[in-house]
């Protein structure tokens, strides 16, 4: 009688713990949408500057009276459409007139491009992305309201240097010159795992398409256990207050190694980026 009196005790307990789990980790989380913070718009007057960041046929921008007269859905999306695009035509814009190398990040046309002043640097193929849910979910004026404005990175980490150095110890006259034969060789090229934190709650992941050695596949690893540990922590808390945090909005694509290399690098110490999605 004790036996099964102590077993239906411990299963009521383990029953509760796990579906205030559920609760805490799945349901609520699931139930309510993460807020995106909205940025604020500064409208300038730009008569007598020159310069055009993307061509725009206003054929293609017109909206049929016959669509409108009847407010149907098709209206309203090509409107949106057109917002959007005229959102990331301010941000390029905006953009433009500073004298520093920012990222457009293309998830329409899959590109990722380094440019500078409108002029595209350097474009690479994004082989393949996942956008989070918390951003799908928003495809109203509140998705416009948080792309109104660049995104300016507030944080960086990744497995490989942002500038290398290649030390070489000059020699005291010709004679010993002449005996250095060797040149220092160059470091290799390090495996590519990014993490970029943006204002506005928004995180950005780079990573590479080909295979990791050892010593990257360690150093992506713990990269990224890093991260899931702050994850866990937040989880482990809302345990405790019943009360998760919102998840915070991510984008992640793969790059070859190359482009991410070259992206990351190029990039200033705090980056500018447009999103077009």
């Amino acid at each position: 009688m004790k036996n099964k009196l102590s077993f239906w005790v411990i299963t009521s307990v383990l029953s509760i713990f796990v579906i205030y789990a559920l609760i805490n980790t799945v349901l609520i989380p699931a139930l309510s949408k993460n807020p995106l913070p909205k940025a604020t718009v500064q409208i300038k007057d730009e008569k007598g500057k020159t310069g055009k960041v993307e061509n725009i046929n206003p054929k293609d921008d017109t909206i049929p009276d016959s669509l409108v007269s009847h407010n149907s859905k098709d209206a309203k999306m090509k409107l949106f459409e057109l917002r959007k695009r005229e959102v990331l035509l301010h941000s390029r814009l905006t953009l433009a007139n500073e004298d520093s190398m920012y990222l457009v990040l293309d998830l329409i046309n899959n590109i990722a491009i380094l440019e500078m002043k409108g002029v595209s640097l350097h474009e690479c193929r994004i082989i393949d992305s996942n956008i989070s849910n918390s951003i799908k979910m928003y495809q109203t004026e509140t998705l416009l309201n948080w792309m109104a404005e660049p995104f300016t990175v507030k944080h960086v980490e990744a497995t490989i240097p942002k500038i290398v150095f290649i030390e070489k110890i000059a020699p005291k006259d010709t004679i010993e010159a002449n005996k250095v034969q060797v040149e220092p060789a160059m470091p290799k090229l390090g495996d590519v795992y990014i993490v970029m934190d943006f204002d506005r709650n928004l995180r950005l992941v780079i990573s590479q398409t080909e295979k990791p050695d050892a010593e990257g596949k360690k150093l992506i690893s713990d990269l990224r256990w890093k991260y899931q540990r702050i994850e866990i922590k937040r989880t482990l808390q809302s345990f405790i207050k019943f009360n998760r945090e919102p998840a915070m909005p991510q984008i992640d694509i793969v790059l070859p190694k190359s482009d991410a290399t070259i992206l990351y690098k190029a990039l200033p110490l705090n980056p500018k980026m447009i999103l077009r999605m």
